[in-house]
């Protein structure tokens, strides 16, 4: 049985019709989509229309609710800014048929391959909307969010950060994001969960698709904020970038950046289980979470840049400083 999970895909329609593609042919039982589905895309009504057509289950997001018109308690001031005048566009683009669809998905969803072994789907975390299971986390401060969860797995998205991890005995990924990565890989990401008979195992896949398209679509539809949006695309790194590849290399059993560690002399090879025989689903024995070396991205970059003016990138990010100054609930999870 094998589940696919894309979460935040954030109206980009190309990166969204790339990992749609790319499921089609993994062949899943169920597809999910688990939130962010419009804001902050040129694309927003045929991103929302493609989602609901395609996928078995869809689910609300944080920027889902936003756009419904729930800030979730958070401070939102009502001030001529970019975040204000985007969320105003894309609730234009969509209408009120698909605002009334964003505000009524579910929270979350299940997926029950045999009793015990749900696999839990949420946007965020199994608790809210808003808060990012980050993975600095210490083991005291992720707990929390699970600890009355009864499930074998969980998969979430809105830190834009593939990773994965095992609070106790379960394990837990974040698949995002299918619209604007942020872990310094330009490729979409997204989650395929298998379940085996000795438990649930999680394969991050990337996507190429032509960032381009996308750069060169929010400066021809005008949305508000095209040059902040666009720089987010294509630097697609947080500012704290180093601190959260570490924390993500160190949960899914990865080696640190440096030495490799090997056998030492004459220990016999790790032979591979016998033919018909899953693998244990450990986080050892899955494939690395991927992302695109540095020449590789900055290729990315250009190509997506070419024939898009953007203003210096100091007045950029004194832009996204002055907004976040306003103490508006901030729409990029």
């Amino acid at each position: 049985m094998r589940v696919a999970i894309l979460a935040d895909i954030h109206g980009n329609l190309p990166a969204c019709e790339a990992v749609l593609e790319d499921i089609e042919r993994m062949a899943p039982d169920y597809i999910v989509a688990a939130g962010d589905l419009a804001l902050r895309g040129a694309h927003p009504r045929e991103t929302v229309e493609l989602l609901l057509d395609r996928c078995d289950s869809v689910l609300m997001g944080n920027t889902d609710c936003y756009l419904a018109g729930n800030y979730l308690g958070g401070a939102y001031r009502e001030r001529d800014h970019w975040k204000t005048e985007l969320l105003r566009w894309t609730r234009d683009q969509l209408g009120e048929a698909h605002l009334k669809t964003l505000g009524a998905l579910p929270f979350s969803m299940r997926y029950t391959p045999r009793k015990g072994q749900d696999l839990f789907v949420c946007h965020a975390n199994p608790k809210n909307l808003e808060e990012s299971l980050d993975p600095t986390l210490d083991e005291i401060s992720i707990r929390r969010f699970f600890m009355h969860l009864d499930a074998a797995a969980c998969a979430f998205g809105h830190l834009h950060f593939p990773y994965r991890r095992r609070v106790g005995r379960m394990l837990i990924a974040d698949v995002a994001s299918a619209g604007i990565p942020r872990d310094g890989d330009l490729r979409p990401a997204y989650g395929i969960f298998t379940y085996t008979p000795k438990g649930w195992r999680v394969q991050i896949r990337r996507v190429r698709y032509p960032v381009r398209k996308a750069t060169q679509a929010l400066t021809a539809r005008r949305v508000p904020g095209g040059p902040i949006l666009i720089h987010k695309l294509v630097e697609a790194r947080y500012r704290h970038h180093h601190s959260l590849l570490e924390a993500a290399r160190r949960h899914s059993g990865l080696p640190p950046p440096g030495p490799v560690l090997r056998p030492p002399p004459g220990a016999p090879p790790r032979r591979p289980p016998p033919p018909g025989v899953p693998p244990t689903g450990d986080l050892e024995t899955e494939p690395p979470v991927p992302r695109q070396d540095e020449t590789e991205a900055a290729v990315l970059r250009m190509e997506a840049l070419d024939s898009v003016e953007l203003p210096p990138v100091q007045d950029i990010e004194a832009a996204e400083e002055a907004s976040l100054s306003t103490g508006t609930t901030d729409l990029d999870g």
